[in-house]
């Protein structure tokens, strides 16, 4: 019983693995209602495999959290109370709260918002203080650095959200996107990151020159940060597989761009149509940056 019980859980492993595969560029390319139904598939041959169970609600909610509201929480109240490893638990909380608070609902976001762990008390910090392994310790050091640049943009992302009401407005919000533009640029120079950054620091610096449009107006400014931003673009095609050798994320491996790898060239040549660009769309630079993005589209 022992051996048969094994195999079968190899089989169900090799299984999930073929349907990870399957849904690896979708999700990298955004291409989530598709994703969606790969799971959906995987959930009807393992319904009780936890590593399913969480990857479709996680797809559920990346593809629309209010649209896919029960099925979010249905399976996401399901593993929260099964007896599963802390990772499914947490992953659960950060959905169900911003799900709750994406359909309404206050109290109940912040009532699952309150189970969550806090930045302090993270598993990867505490390791690092109690792991006498050195490369546990790099290891999380690593682990924690690159998620925490991650997490720090979609801060400021939702921090700009509510700029009007904020003291220092719209510029203090400029301000601080440029410092975090500035911490990616230094934890990984030369532009040495995976993908997925790359997309988040051409964000970055088209949105500087965005807001600066509507501030300062200084063209030195929007012509730098527009410059960056195409540079970044340009980068995201030709990301290989490597492991990345600076200090603060050393060893983190980085996955060769998607197939569709003009994704973010493409997005970011739509955006300099928008209208707050025009008084400088006539300028030679910004020729320059339209040609070049257009040289690869």
């Amino acid at each position: 019983m022992d051996e048969l019980l094994q195999a079968e859980q190899i089989d169900e492993r090799e299984l999930y693995m073929e349907y990870e595969k399957k849904s690896y560029d979708l999700f990298r390319e955004f291409r989530y209602a598709e994703a969606l139904e790969v799971w959906k598939e995987a959930y009807h041959r393992m319904p009780g495999n936890i590593e399913v169970k969480e990857m479709l609600m996680s797809v559920y909610f990346d593809t629309d959290k209010v649209k896919y509201k029960d099925e979010v929480i249905d399976l996401g109240t399901e593993i929260y109370n099964s007896d599963v490893p802390t990772y499914y638990k947490s992953q659960v909380i950060w959905q169900l709260a911003r799900t709750y608070a994406e359909t309404g609902n206050n109290r109940l976001a912040r009532q699952w918002a309150s189970r969550a762990a806090r930045l302090y008390h993270s598993e990867d910090f505490l390791y690092m203080e109690i792991s006498d392994d050195p490369e546990e310790v790099q290891s999380y050091f690593y682990f924690a650095n690159h998620w925490y640049l991650e997490k720090l943009f979609y801060a400021s992302c939702n921090l700009c959200k509510h700029a009007d009401k904020l003291p220092g407005g719209h510029r203090y919000t400029h301000s601080v996107d440029k410092v975090i533009a500035q911490m990616y640029e230094l934890v990984m120079p030369g532009d040495d990151m995976v993908f997925e950054d790359l997309h988040r620091l051409t964000m970055q610096h088209r949105g500087i020159a965005e807001d600066e449009t509507a501030l300062d107006r200084d063209e030195t400014v929007i012509r730098h940060h527009l410059t960056r931003a195409m540079e970044c673009a340009v980068k995201s095609m030709t990301v290989e597989e490597h492991e990345l050798s600076h200090p603060l994320v050393k060893g983190w491996n980085v996955l060769a761009a998607p197939a569709d790898n003009k994704m973010i060239v493409r997005m970011y040549r739509d955006e300099l149509n928008w209208d707050c660009f025009t008084p400088w769309r006539e300028k030679d630079w910004f020729r320059a940056i339209t040609d070049t993005l257009d040289s690869f589209l």
